[in-house]
């Protein structure tokens, strides 16, 4: 078996943000060096998180956040602070997307069915808005020197692609396209392509570290066993598991109430970084002999 080191970070919205870098941070503090990781690949909010592990500054991306966690996502200058989506619900957007799952074809157009939706409908801020408020939250605008890849989906076709240093975009509209939801965030244009949420094909997308000896995946919630739009996790799970040794750390059903019915806003920052800590530390003794051994 290769001794090869992934680490997946799945998505989430704002409270999956805060509940992975707790959980990070909880390791980081016990000695668990995860930035040694071969490979880190983050889709949606895990696309955020992988940036600032892979820039070595989770610890104190994650301070300024929570002492922001009252005010408007935004750094000095920004024009564009991130908006919170009040009518936002996990439950109706899932029913959405489940009507798309339902049509005819393979996956690849189920996820076009959903990207035509992010096309068409107003959302909540223009894409040179949203792109700017992503832009501020970097702790580095330049891509990593260690292999990050971001999980993103066009929107035009549905096809998948794993973005990285050698794609020729820039960190920030890389990032805000993995985390553009449909319907709530524009498409981010990329090479005159629109491209949307990688979580519109999985979760965690957790299959793009097969071949990795060793694969840690953060996962803000539990996965159907299948979906029509991509691997699930515990699809991935059962193939990686072939020829990898895998560790899942899953939101547990504490966390998932402080994500609320509203992932996507700030006022979940604070109670989801705190349950995350918690999993985090309940976990640390288990990942540390599986990430060392």
């Amino acid at each position: 078996m290769s001794q090869t080191r992934a680490v997946v970070l799945g998505g989430g919205g704002v409270a999956g943000i805060a509940w992975e870098m707790g959980v990070l941070a909880a390791l980081l503090e016990e000695g668990i060096d995860l930035n040694a990781a071969d490979l880190v690949v983050g889709t949606s909010a895990g696309s955020m998180v992988g940036a600032a592990l892979r820039a070595g500054l989770l610890p104190q991306v994650l301070a300024a956040q929570l002492d922001d966690a009252g005010a408007a996502l935004a750094g000095p200058g920004i024009d564009a602070p991130y908006q919170d989506p009040s009518g936002f619900s996990s439950e109706a957007f899932i029913e959405l997307t489940a009507t798309a799952g339902r049509g005819d074809g393979d996956e690849k157009a189920a996820r076009a069915r959903v990207g035509q939706l992010a096309r068409t409908t107003p959302a909540v801020m223009t894409e040179g808005e949203w792109v700017s408020s992503i832009r501020s939250l970097l702790p580095q605008q330049q891509w990593p020197d260690k292999p990050f890849g971001i999980a993103v989906v066009d929107a035009e076709d549905g096809s998948f692609t794993v973005l990285d240093a050698m794609s020729d975009v820039e960190l920030a509209r890389a990032i805000a396209a993995s985390c553009a939801v449909p319907t709530v965030w524009p498409p981010v244009t990329i090479l005159g392509r629109q491209y949307m949420d990688g979580g519109m094909r999985s979760a965690t997308n957790a299959d793009v570290a097969e071949g990795y000896g060793k694969v840690l995946v953060l996962a803000s919630g539990p996965e159907a066993p299948v979906s029509p739009f991509g691997p699930s996790l515990p699809q991935a799970l059962a193939k990686l598991q072939q020829h990898s040794s895998t560790f899942v750390v899953e939101a547990d059903e504490a966390a998932l109430r402080e994500f609320g019915v509203n992932p996507l806003l700030r006022s979940t920052r604070i109670p989801a970084s705190a349950a995350g800590r918690r999993q985090g530390a309940e976990a640390a003794a288990a990942i540390r002999d599986f990430w060392t051994a």
